[in-house]
């Protein structure tokens, strides 16, 4: 059973469609212009005329609703249904947001951590490859101090890397190691 609509109602009206004063308030469509009566009254025969319209009409509502009251009922339901449904749904989609919001704030902190590992890491390489480089002057140092053979190819090319390094000149304790080993190699050269 379906509520009925306006058009119903207005149908369901034929004691204001009869009333001459009644009927100027309820159109009829005839071609492409509406009827309108004006009914000239006092204005007590005015209010007493829209009580007895509005009692009427009261009367009517009164009616439609207790035949549809079951039907009415259960769109009420469903409304109610419907609103919890969507309260569910804003809920979920809250702790969504807020889970969302979490895990971006854990990212986040990990690529932090992750990009502090890596510059340490490229310091750490940087260091280790340093201290390698002092390694291998002050081993090829006493090598060549101790023995005082003459130097191969292979030696003259690593000792002019070891000297050619911006980093190791740096170094203020290898400065006399480097020295000798620069002198070393021009003698070599020479002699």
């Amino acid at each position: 059973m379906s509520i009925s609509n306006i058009s119903d109602i207005i149908n369901t009206l034929p004691i204001l469609k009869e009333d001459e004063y009644f009927s100027q308030f309820i159109t009829n469509k005839k071609g492409n212009k509406f009827k309108v009566n004006i009914v000239q009254l006092s204005v007590d025969e005015q209010l007493g005329k829209l009580n007895k319209g509005l009692q009427y009409v009261e009367e009517l509502i009164c009616d439609i609703t207790y035949e549809n009251h079951e039907e009415l009922f259960n769109q009420v339901m469903w409304i109610e249904n419907l609103e919890s449904v969507i309260d569910e749904i804003l809920l979920q989609i809250q702790n969504l947001q807020s889970s969302i919001e979490l895990l971006k704030c854990k990212i986040i902190d990990l690529f932090v951590q992750v990009q502090t590992q890596v510059i340490i890491l490229n310091r750490l390489h940087a260091i280790c490859d340093l201290l390698r480089k002092i390694m291998r002057t002050q081993s090829l140092t006493l090598q060549v101090l101790d023995k005082e053979i003459m130097l191969s190819s292979n030696f003259m090319f690593e000792i002019r890397e070891l000297m050619e390094d911006k980093d190791l000149k740096e170094i203020t304790f290898l400065s006399k190691d480097l020295i000798k080993l620069s002198n070393l190699c021009e003698k070599n050269l020479l002699g």
